[in-house]
């Protein structure tokens, strides 16, 4: 359950539970902590979780979960799930287009391009948005693309393995 961040404060040991009212929510470290974030599975390396000494319940920080969302950015940034800055400007280039071109060609705004290929960026493109640029960079290289394998693969990048049936309409 999410909690308002000044609902619970690492820091102190006596917090009173949102949920129940009657415990004491206490800072909590846990390793390798299992989550899910932007619906796909996470392990956060060391989370930082409040938990009610009575009923139990795990409160979160605002600021915590942002940390857990930057880890997994890294974390596909570093499995190269994630377009880099540089890889999209390049691309970006490759089609000979200015980011206000390039902003029209994916439908998102002049705005998202300047944040994507910032090398400091604190946000990442959507999953749609690098398919998508994915997609495009791949019909560069090959001339064209099963979309349907290529879709597969880069789910296995996020940690899903799908099947999907490919039957011929009659």
């Amino acid at each position: 359950m999410q909690k308002d961040k000044d609902m619970f404060k690492p820091h102190s040991h006596n917090s009173p539970c949102p949920t129940c009212g009657k415990g004491t929510v206490k800072a909590t470290i846990i390793q390798n902590y299992k989550t899910r974030i932007k619906g796909y599975p996470f392990t956060v390396p060391q989370a930082c979780i409040g938990i009610c000494d009575q009923c139990g319940e795990r409160v979160f920080t605002a600021k915590e979960t942002r940390r857990w969302g930057a880890l997994f950015d890294q974390a596909l940034e570093a499995r190269h799930a994630l377009l880099s800055p540089a890889e999209i400007a390049r691309l970006r280039q490759r089609l000979g287009l200015s980011k206000k071109g390039f902003a029209h060609l994916l439908g998102v705004s002049l705005r998202s391009i300047h944040h994507w290929e910032d090398p400091e960026r604190q946000t990442a493109p959507s999953r749609g948005a690098d398919l998508v640029m994915r997609l495009v960079q791949q019909g560069l290289d090959a001339g064209s693309v099963d979309v349907i394998d290529f879709l597969l693969e880069e789910a296995k990048k996020w940690g899903v393995e799908l099947q999907v049936q490919r039957e011929v309409a009659a």
